[in-house]
């Protein structure tokens, strides 16, 4: 009787065990960035609304690739990224409209880039290189 009762409680351990690593891996996912988070911030970036000095501009989002995700190092918080925080390789490719008074103008990119969450827990996008395709 001894012995089933200590299998059970080894049992039990296990399954906490199992259920911990299983909450701590949904934790990791969920600072991990979405195509919507980064289609927001692409957006806000580089989308702005007609004045009397620019012409309007538009974002169309072609496709997002996420890369591996690692812990920021020195030069990434050189470059302004927080110490400690989560950041994931992204390839962004974008197409930006200028709507200009005779013509629209398209401009395709697709831009390497760090996502990670900024000092205000924010998502950010911070461009590691750009290629202009047309």
């Amino acid at each position: 009787m001894f012995i089933l009762f200590r299998k059970s409680n080894t049992m039990k351990r296990s399954i906490l065990l199992l259920l911990m690593a299983f909450l701590f891996s949904c934790n990791s996912n969920a600072q991990k960035p979405t195509k919507e988070d980064v289609t927001k911030v692409v957006k806000a970036t580089w989308e702005r609304e007609k004045t009397d000095f620019q012409a309007k501009c538009t974002v169309i989002i072609n496709d997002i690739k996420f890369g591996i995700s690692e812990k920021s190092n020195y030069a990434m918080q050189l470059n302004g990224i927080p110490k400690g925080a989560l950041v994931t390789h992204a390839k962004i490719d974008f197409t930006q409209q200028t709507f200009h008074n005779t013509q629209t103008e398209l401009v395709r990119r697709v831009t390497t880039a760090y996502v990670y969450k900024d000092k205000f827990k924010e998502w950010a996008v911070m461009n590691n290189g750009t290629k202009y395709i047309k």
